[in-house]
């Protein structure tokens, strides 16, 4: 196993699985800490503006449909599966393995079409993680209660809030005030929106 792993011709597939065990790990560590990765990225949308996230191909793609995060882990994960089968399919029926200048754009287009379906059925089954594809200067006043961990400046912890259509979001925050701390089970209203995380006051 190791062997078929490290060849050269499945190199890139073989990258891709482990960037995926590591984005793993660190999203492990961050809970055992009170923080959460599946942010990570999702600011893309509102610096993208009108760009490739507005065009068609984008939403064929079902970029928005779920957090960036979890996009990218579902395609680089399936890029590496579909590479790996294919040259072990090509190998067993063939006797040949496809140079990388073929195997590797063969695997990333079938990977995009599958991921496309399959991360439309993650947001069906997943409703409750923050998308990007949802307006975040809407959430401002939402009061969120902290689910992990403890919330201090600098040291964000994970918090629940349900929208006005009814839909709950987890979502970063931190005190807005320096010498706060908010414990896990207060509430707090969400007042600025950081690069990776919520501002919020004390709900009272």
């Amino acid at each position: 196993m190791t062997d078929v792993l490290l060849s050269p011709a499945n190199f890139w597939f073989s990258i891709a699985l482990i960037a995926v065990f590591f984005v793993f790990v660190l999203e492990l560590i961050s809970t055992i800490f009170g923080a959460s990765l599946l942010g990570l990225g999702d600011d893309f949308a509102e610096l993208d503006g009108e760009g490739f996230l507005s065009t068609s191909l984008a939403n064929w793609l079902n970029i928005n449909k779920v957090p960036f995060l979890i996009y990218l882990v579902t395609l680089l994960t399936l890029f590496g599966l579909i590479g790996l089968i294919l040259n072990g399919l090509t190998a067993s029926v063939f006797g040949i393995i496809l140079p990388a200048l073929m195997s590797v754009p063969l695997a990333l287009f079938i990977g995009l079409i599958v991921t496309a379906k399959t991360v439309k059925i993650i947001a069906s089954v997943l409703p409750s993680v923050e998308s990007s594809a949802v307006n975040s200067e809407d959430f401002i006043g939402s009061v969120a209660e902290i689910t992990i961990g403890k919330a201090s400046r600098g040291n964000p912890a994970e918090a629940k809030f349900t929208d006005h259509y009814s839909q709950p979001h987890f979502v970063l925050v931190e005190p807005f005030e320096e010498e706060e701390l908010f414990a896990q089970g207060e509430r707090v209203i969400l007042v600025q929106k950081k690069q990776h995380s919520w501002l919020a006051t004390r709900y009272l």
